[in-house]
């Protein structure tokens, strides 16, 4: 009987420690696989809030191209600016409209109106009613009217508001021009969108002469350069991928004390959220704004990644008990940690590829792509032009007179005036298959795929690298550094190779050097053009 007892008592000790081996087990793996899920729901979500970042500075950044336009003294004309504006929205389908604002007074108020009756018949300075309905505007010292508008199909009814007469863009626009600095607007309604969505506005400050004081921003404020955004449109354009992820998200603006919610969006799973996993992603500042992301992931994205691992731990571990459990439980543990250290140098040896691909792709001055890699790209977009019988366009960026420069100038300046051109002209950079990379020495190389028309780029840059305004005194066509440009436009067929096209950019290159500089030079090069001959010139 005593052995008996024994004999009970030790089975009842392994039926207890190993329920409680098995139990404390069977807990670890299903608290180990929630955090396994809250860390991938948190991975998730900060992509998709970065992506969202990146798709709003995109479209910011295609209003500091169009603000070159008005830096001017005089206004930019209606047609120059139809065909900029035209370009950037051909490259950014989020922006739903680029205006200019000007600052209008009442002195000059008629003259202004006529003016732009040339181009839109009709035109009127308007406010809204509080009826919702566009009425002429009141009397006023200062006006901001939406003068100049593109596309002007389905914004109509924004064509001549004034916005002075509306408090929160007035709020937008007073800020930006008292600290010259670009600003987004909070969440609004706009005047050309009857639907309940939100949308919000950019300004972009103009100024006629210096600014650097509170006194002379006011005197010499020209007007704005405005993109109006649809916070959806945008949001749907940054979604990484066509399937739905399975998290419901609101974006907030949390730029002021009261939270305003930009956007609700669903799962397109349509399953109800899981509201146990929260989590709030700030954004970095976007023009004067601060977003924030509160993500939820719904049932069917928790569900999917659970296992049925600490269930079924829980029945072998009942059929075998004790040690069987705990040496699982160990041996689990000790392989769980090999694979953390297997990943730790899989990831570092990673990292380290990366590092050293990039530096192989990377001029070590001006910090842009170089030769080689160059080289690379061109020969890739030259195949899938032949693929997809496209064109695509190459240009090549000279530095007049770079020798004096760096004689005169020394060359630590020299270095300095090339890293400020590549840095500029990368700017102007915003399709992921075009590229800009320092060809040699002061030449410059920007290959531009499916592109019939680049004439616009390579004004862009030339102007934008005059626009550095960095004295050259030993230049012989302006006191500042200029570029000749070559361009070449080629829509390359079987069997042809991609150094014809720099041989032909290097031609026109050369011509628009030996033609005074500071311009630019074009071929379209045709099947067999090898070599060019003066009549294939395009002036």
């Amino acid at each position: 009987m005593a052995s008996d007892k024994r004999i009970s008592l030790f089975l009842i000790f392994v039926v207890v420690m190993g329920m409680t081996l098995t139990t404390a087990s069977s807990w670890l793996f299903y608290n180990a696989e929630e955090k396994a899920i809250t860390l991938e729901f948190h991975k998730d979500v900060d992509q998709r809030a970065a992506s969202l970042y990146r798709e709003v500075l995109t479209n910011f950044e295609a209003l500091r191209s169009l603000a070159i336009l008005f830096k001017g003294r005089d206004n930019a004309k209606y047609s120059r600016f139809k065909t900029e504006a035209k370009d950037i929205l051909n490259r950014h389908n989020s922006i739903q409209a680029l205006e200019w604002i000007p600052k209008i007074t009442s002195s000059n108020k008629d003259r202004y109106i006529a003016d732009i009756r040339i181009y839109i018949p009709g035109y009127n300075i308007t406010e809204q009613s509080s009826s919702g309905e566009m009425v002429e505007a009141k009397e006023s010292d200062v006006y901001f009217p939406v003068y100049y508008v593109q596309p002007l199909a389905g914004n109509e009814k924004a064509v001549g508001f004034n916005l002075a007469s509306n408090a929160v863009r007035l709020k937008s626009l007073t800020e930006s021009a008292t600290r010259a600095k670009p600003i987004a607007s909070a969440g609004i309604n706009l005047v050309q969108d009857s639907g309940s969505q939100k949308g919000f506005l950019a300004f972009y400050p103009i100024y006629k002469g210096r600014f650097d004081t509170a006194k002379r921003r006011e005197k010499n404020l020209k007007g704005f350069v405005l993109g109006v955004y649809r916070i959806s449109d945008i949001f749907h354009s940054s979604m990484l991928s066509g399937s739905a992820l399975g998290i419901d998200m609101d974006l907030m603006d949390v730029t002021t004390s009261d939270p305003q919610r930009l956007i609700e969006y669903k799962s397109r799973t349509g399953v109800v959220k899981d509201d146990s996993i929260i989590y709030l992603k700030e954004l970095p500042e976007l023009w004067g704004r601060k977003w924030s992301i509160i993500a939820k992931p719904t049932i069917n994205y928790v569900s999917d990644r659970r296992t049925i691992l600490p269930e079924a731990f829980f029945i072998i571990g009942v059929v075998f008990t004790g040690l069987i459990a705990l040496y699982i439980y160990i041996m689990f543990n000790r392989a769980a940690l090999i694979q953390r250290v297997v990943i730790k140098k899989t990831r570092e040896l990673n990292d380290a590829n990366k590092q050293l691909r990039i530096l192989t792709r990377i001029d070590g001055l001006t910090g842009i792509s170089n030769r080689r890699y160059m080289d690379e790209v061109l020969s890739k977009e030259w195949k899938r032009a032949i693929r997809n019988q496209s064109h695509i366009a190459f240009i090549l960026l000279d530095v007049d007179f770079f020798k004096p420069y760096n004689d005169h100038y020394g060359h630590p300046q020299g270095d300095e005036c090339l890293k400020s051109i590549a840095h500029r002209l990368n700017q102007l950079i915003h399709r992921p298959s075009d590229l800009l990379a320092r060809y040699g020495g002061e030449e410059f190389a920007l290959i531009l795929a499916e592109t019939e028309d680049a004439m616009p780029v390579a004004k862009m840059c030339r102007r934008a690298v005059e626009d550095l305004q960095i004295a050259h005194k030993f230049s012989e066509v302006s006191e500042v550094v200029t570029i000749s440009i070559g361009l070449c436009i080629c829509a390359p067929k079987k069997g042809s190779d991609p150094s014809m096209i720099i041989t032909a950019a290097d031609k026109v290159l050369y011509k628009a050097k030996y033609s005074g500089r500071n311009r630019i030079e074009v071929i379209d090069l045709k099947e067999g053009d090898i070599d060019i001959e003066p009549t294939n010139f395009v002036i």
